[in-house]
């Protein structure tokens, strides 16, 4: 009898199996991405009524196969079901956003219990109907610190001046994962993005704030929209692939 494992998991992606099962995608804080087959989920009266629902957080049991790289799920429990996210379109394709920036950035058995919180912080504030544009910056920002690519916002990544308006104006460097000041960029080149300042400095701030009072930053609208379009860039860049989310996040703006 295989052994029987319990943890924390959030919901990041559903799909049907034959007529009666459901396969789910599952990010845990110790475990990391993780994909099981859930047997009769779609029939289910009891063990999985109303639990295998993206973004649901959950405290699942499961069986590993020997046969199979999917584990078998064997009961859920419902810890929150954020049920807010699946009504609302704008906190819907915020909160799907992250799910699937999730599943393309990180791999099956490699955990970091700080995404975990990190995608559960997010969930709850979406749910919680705090501002849905800041709270998304907010996630990529941290997503990114968290994954080794934190883009450089305290200065030029070129000759190292600090942050100033009088070496302004300023662009972000696709390349350099920085900014760059005006002087270090007379050739203008085509992977930069123009920056503000002010955004600049938002931007480093937040990376180095706890998630526990980071939601207290206020954006301006220009910044926020600017600050989503460098974070979407930059990341696509990394990536190299497209996030079908992006366009109907963008959308919702």
């Amino acid at each position: 009898m295989p052994p029987l494992h319990l943890t924390p998991a959030v919901v990041i992606n559903v799909q049907d199996h034959g007529e009666s099962d459901k396969i789910v995608t599952f990010y845990c804080p110790h475990v990391g991405k993780m994909a099981g087959i859930a047997k009769g989920a779609k029939r289910s009266k009891k063990r999985f009524v109303n639990k295998l629902e993206i973004f649901s957080l959950l405290e699942i049991e499961y069986t590993e196969s020997k046969h199979s790289s999917l584990v078998r799920v064997d009961q859920a429990e419902l810890l929150d079901p954020f049920v807010f996210l699946r009504e609302n379109y704008k906190q819907y394709v915020a909160a799907t956003l992250f799910c699937e920036l999730v599943i393309f950035w990180t791999r099956e058995n490699d955990p970091d219990p700080e995404i975990f919180r990190l995608l559960t912080w997010a969930l709850a504030k979406l749910n919680a109907k705090d501002h849905t544009p800041e709270i998304t910056v907010l996630f990529l920002l941290k997503f990114l610190d968290l994954l080794g690519y934190r883009p450089q916002l305290a200065g030029c990544v070129s000759c190292g001046v600090v942050l100033d308006v009088k070496h302004g104006p300023y662009c972000f460097s696709l390349g350099r994962n920085g900014i760059i000041c005006k002087t270090c960029n007379q050739d203008h080149q085509p992977t930069t993005i123009p920056l503000a300042i002010n955004t600049a400095k938002i931007l480093n701030k937040a990376q180095d704030m706890p998630l526990e009072k980071i939601s207290r930053l206020q954006f301006a609208r220009q910044s926020l929209l600017e600050a989503i379009n460098l974070l979407k860039k930059y990341s696509d860049s990394l990536l190299h692939r497209d996030i079908h989310s992006w366009k109907p996040f963008l959308q919702s703006l």
